[in-house]
């Protein structure tokens, strides 16, 4: 019976240490009033209600495209939070304008990162627009929790798991370097308390079986959840399956839809050499605009 309570025990102990390190991670963002980008998971309800506890002014910030589907989820549990959000759904035509405004700015490697930073473009103007000059965004915690579905593959290969974490981490804390130009944009100061020294090395540590149950598991992030549970997220976000932000807002999506209004089919990106429709699309903004954002590393 002992050996058996084990296990329950020694988690119980990760998830008290994993609720104290959010809290003094989440402390070092040195404001009273802030904005918090919301997607109405478990990660940036985390934040949310960190930053409340601390007693801070929080104000949820959602964006969607197309559809109010987009952002019924963060509505919901922005309700069951008691805390206020700020929600706009935007048209293919502020898209548009969006993604023209950020690439002027901002040195992208891959798709992933322009769908990214245009995201947080409309948050920032948002948050802009109402005062407010820190947003705080959850970053770090699906690439060190085991959130992406890659991680399936290194479920019973530790070493190799927490070697893919520290690269995404690498790769997360660049992808912010080129958000903060971003923010700056809009005079907004933009904060990942995730993705410090300290933190990071605390969850790095933490064993691989508290954060994924095997290659079938498709919630993962166990021991994040249960912190979430304890410091009071909503059981409706704090168990919601892992949708990165630039699927959950639509803006993926609605960029291939872009691309297809002007004209980008997926036979004439291939007639022109490129893998899809959105890259086509994005290669003749580049061309157009006269800017060189791509850039290979």
């Amino acid at each position: 019976m002992v050996i058996a309570e084990a296990p329950k025990l020694r988690s119980a102990n990760i998830v008290e240490s994993l609720t104290e390190k959010i809290r003094e991670a989440v402390k070092s963002i040195s404001v009273n009033e802030l904005g918090v980008s919301f997607s109405g998971g478990v990660d940036s309800s985390i934040l949310a209600v960190s930053c409340r506890d601390l007693g801070n002014k929080v104000t949820l910030i959602t964006i969607g495209f197309s559809s109010m589907r987009d952002i019924e989820v963060s509505r919901e549990v922005s309700r069951e939070l008691q805390l206020p959000l700020l929600y706009k759904v935007l048209s293919l035509e502020e898209l548009e304008e969006g993604i023209a405004s950020t690439l002027k700015i901002v040195k992208f490697d891959r798709l992933v990162l322009l769908e990214l930073a245009v995201c947080f473009y409309f948050v920032f103007k948002i948050a802009s627009e109402h005062g407010i000059r820190t947003v705080a965004s959850a970053n770090g915690l699906d690439e060190l929790f085991c959130g992406y579905d890659l991680y399936r593959r290194y479920s019973n290969d530790e070493k190799g798991a927490r070697e893919i974490m520290k690269a995404l981490i690498e790769t997360a804390r660049r992808d912010k370097a080129e958000i903060d130009k971003v923010a700056a944009l809009w005079n907004v100061n933009y904060e990942s308390p995730f993705l410090s020294e300290r933190f990071v090395r605390f969850a790095l540590n933490i064993p691989l079986q508290y954060k994924i149950r095997g290659e079938n598991d498709e919630l993962r992030k166990h021991v994040l959840r249960k912190a979430a549970l304890k410091i009071g997220v909503p059981r409706l976000a704090a168990m919601r399956r892992k949708k990165a932000f630039q699927y959950s807002s639509g803006i993926h999506k609605a960029i291939g839809k872009l691309a297809r209004r002007k004209g980008y089919t997926k036979k004439r990106a291939k007639d022109l050499g490129y893998s899809g429709e959105v890259e086509a699309y994005i290669k003749a903004m580049l061309i157009r605009e006269n800017i060189s954002s791509f850039t290979s590393r």
